[in-house]
């Protein structure tokens, strides 16, 4: 998986991750790789809009759409370094579609530092996705295929992915 050998590479102290729902890239190895090597992991609680800190072998419960989610105190305001984020549809610009319910776009519309990081299938490319202006671009797209740096004219990636042989 090329999300946890970026994990492996990249010394972030905290980290948003997700368990992956129905047809989602799998997250265990990196969640459970992110907690072993010491890094905060943060999960999406989505009743609370929030974060919660997360540790091994913490209780889940059945939130909506069938979504694994942390039952701990929610954390409103925090904005971890790296947010691995589920993807439905994606595009080389960094627009992505998830589930509809834009808890990322605001989680996320706030953390300018966050470095954004969608889990794709390459099949889930597309070269048209409507965006909205309150839609938060990801910097990056990995796949099992491929690490895709996305931008629009005139953003510049982050120079953290760009060490270590993690470029497009």
């Amino acid at each position: 998986m090329k999300a946890a050998a970026l994990l492996r590479e990249y010394p972030a102290a905290s980290v948003l991750a997700y368990f992956a729902c129905e047809n989602e890239v799998p997250t265990n190895e990196l969640i459970e790789l992110a907690a072993r090597s010491g890094r905060a992991v943060y999960l999406p609680q989505s009743a609370s809009g929030a974060v919660v800190r997360w540790q091994a072998g913490a209780a889940l419960a059945i939130g909506p759409g069938g979504v694994s989610e942390p039952t701990g105190v929610a954390l409103h305001g925090m904005c971890p370094e790296i947010a691995f984020i589920p993807v439905v549809a994606w595009n080389r610009q960094g627009t992505r579609l998830g589930r509809g319910g834009g808890f990322y776009d605001r989680l996320l519309g706030r953390c300018t530092q966050t470095l954004r990081i969608g889990l794709a299938y390459e099949f889930q490319e597309y070269a048209d996705i409507p965006r909205d202006p309150w839609d938060v671009a990801l910097h990056y797209v990995i796949t099992e295929r491929r690490v895709v740096c996305c931008g629009q004219s005139g953003e510049v990636a982050p120079t953290r992915l760009q060490k270590g042989g993690m470029r497009t």
